[in-house]
C-alpha cells in the first residue's frame, strides 16, 4: 500500500512538471508570436513609408530615364517601378548575364589561356581592361568584366566557355557564337525571359533586357560572396596565375571617393552605356537592409547618377533615422 502511494505521488509530481513545462512553452511561443507580429508590422509600416517617399520624390521631379525599379533584396513587390517591363538595350549590363552563366558552368579557379583570336573581336570604341594573350584565372576575367567593364575580358570568357561547350569549335568567333547560343537557352530556363543577347560584352544595340530581368540577375549574383567583393571596390587588384598583378578602376562613380556622386552606403553593382543609353544598377545598404536601384535608358551619364541619388535620398528619409 505504501509503495502504491509513493508511485501515485511520483506520477502526480511528474504531471505537475509536465504541465509547468507546457505552460512555459506556451508562454515562450506567445511571446515569440507577439514579437514576430511587431516585427512584421514594423516592416510593413516601413515599406509603406519607403514607397510613399519614393513616389513623392519622383512625382515632384520625374526621372530622366525610361525604366526605374527600386526593390529591397529578398522582397518580391517593388518599392517603386516605372517602365520596369520596357525592353531596352542592356549595354554593358549584358555582362551580368554572361558572368552569371559563366560562373554556373565553370570553376572560378580554372586557368584560362586567353588567345589573340578572342581579343581581336573587341570592337573599336569599347571599354577595355587591358587583357593580354596570356594565362588568367577565370575569376580574374570576371572581375575584368565587372569592374572596368572590359569588353576584351567578355570575349575571352565567352571564348573559353565556348571551348568547353563545343570542343570542336575554332578559337574566337566560333566559340563565342557557341557560348551565346547556350547562353540564350540558359536565359530562358532561368526566367530571364525578356533578355536577348547577341554579344557577350553588350556592345550591341539589337540586344534587349528589362529592369525586372536586371534586378533578377543582380540578386542572383549578389548571393555569391566573390561577386559582392568584386563589385564593391573602387579599385580592384587581380593576382594572375604567374603572380603578376593587374589593377582596374571601377566605372561606378558612386564608389569613387573623389567623385561628386560618391555615396558611402553604395556597395556595387554595375554601369552600362552605349550611344545615348545610360544604365546603372546600384546596391545600397543601410544597417542590415539591402536595396537595389535599377536604372535603364537614362538620357545622359549625369541623369543616371542623379536619378540614383534621388532614389537613395528618398530611402534615407526613412532609413537614416533608424540607422
Amino acid at each position: 500500500m505504501q509503495k502504491r502511494r509513493v508511485r501515485r505521488r511520483r506520477r502526480q509530481g511528474c504531471g505537475c512538471v509536465a504541465a509547468l513545462l507546457l505552460l512555459i512553452l506556451a508562454a515562450v511561443a506567445a511571446f515569440w508570436a507577439a514579437s514576430r507580429a511587431v516585427d512584421l508590422w514594423g516592416s510593413l509600416e516601413q515599406r509603406t513609408q519607403l514607397r510613399e517617399a519614393l513616389a513623392k520624390t519622383f512625382q515632384e521631379e520625374p526621372p530622366s530615364v525610361q525604366a526605374l525599379l527600386v526593390t529591397q533584396l529578398g522582397e518580391e513587390a517593388p518599392l517603386f517601378a516605372q517602365g520596369e517591363q520596357t525592353p531596352l538595350p542592356p549595354a554593358s549590363l549584358a555582362k551580368l548575364f554572361a558572368v552569371d552563366y559563366a560562373a554556373e558552368m565553370a570553376d572560378l579557379e580554372e586557368v584560362v589561356s586567353v588567345n589573340a583570336q578572342a581579343l581581336a573581336l573587341t570592337k573599336p570604341g569599347s571599354s577595355v581592361a587591358g587583357i593580354l594573350p596570356q594565362d588568367y584565372f577565370l575569376h580574374n576575367l570576371l572581375a575584368a568584366m565587372l569592374v572596368p567593364s572590359g569588353n576584351d575580358a567578355a570575349y575571352a570568357v565567352a571564348d573559353y566557355c565556348g571551348s568547353l561547350l563545343s570542343p570542336q569549335a575554332g578559337a574566337g568567333q566560333e566559340r563565342v557564337e557557341s557560348f551565346l547560343d547556350h547562353l540564350g537557352v540558359y536565359l530562358q530556363e532561368e526566367g530571364y525571359g525578356e533578355t536577348v543577347l547577341y554579344d557577350p560584352s553588350g556592345f550591341d544595340l539589337q540586344a534587349v533586357t528589362t529592369a525586372e530581368d536586371v534586378k533578377m540577375v543582380a540578386e542572383r549574383l549578389l548571393s555569391h560572396a566573390w561577386f559582392r567583393e568584386m563589385v564593391a571596390q573602387s579599385s580592384y587588384t587581380a593576382t594572375l596565375p604567374d603572380g603578376s598583378l593587374q589593377v582596374w578602376q571601377n566605372t561606378n562613380l558612386l564608389l569613387d571617393p573623389t567623385s561628386e556622386y560618391y555615396h558611402g552606403n553604395v556597395t556595387g553593382v554595375k554601369t552600362g552605356s552605349l550611344e545615348n543609353c545610360y544604365n546603372l544598377v546600384v546596391l545600397y545598404e543601410q544597417g542590415e537592409q539591402s536595396f537595389l536601384v535599377c536604372i535603364l535608358g537614362a538620357t545622359s551619364n549625369d541623369a543616371r547618377y542623379q536619378t540614383a541619388q534621388q532614389a537613395l535620398a528618398a530611402l534615407e528619409q526613412i532609413l537614416a533615422p533608424a540607422a
